[in-house]
């Protein structure tokens, strides 16, 4: 795989961050519903936003050990 530009570090940080940020998002709005069925519905998208979070940081950590982050 090729070395990341400084434009596109730039471009998954942002990612991070705003997958970090549904994630707490959802927890919140999961902890805050009442009803069963949209907790769940919010829980569920949690989970992916936390899985989506955690693909980038192994991306961005396999890319770091390979010594290609930055071109």
């Amino acid at each position: 795989m090729s070395n990341l530009s400084v434009k596109e570090l730039g471009y998954i940080k942002d990612f991070l961050s705003w997958e970090l940020l549904m994630t707490k998002k959802c927890s919140d709005y999961a902890n805050q519903e009442v009803d069963p069925n949209f907790k769940g519905v919010f829980h569920s998208a949690g989970q992916i936003h936390q899985q989506n979070y955690s693909n980038l940081l192994s991306y961005l950590q396999q890319q770091s050990s390979q010594g290609g982050m930055v071109q």
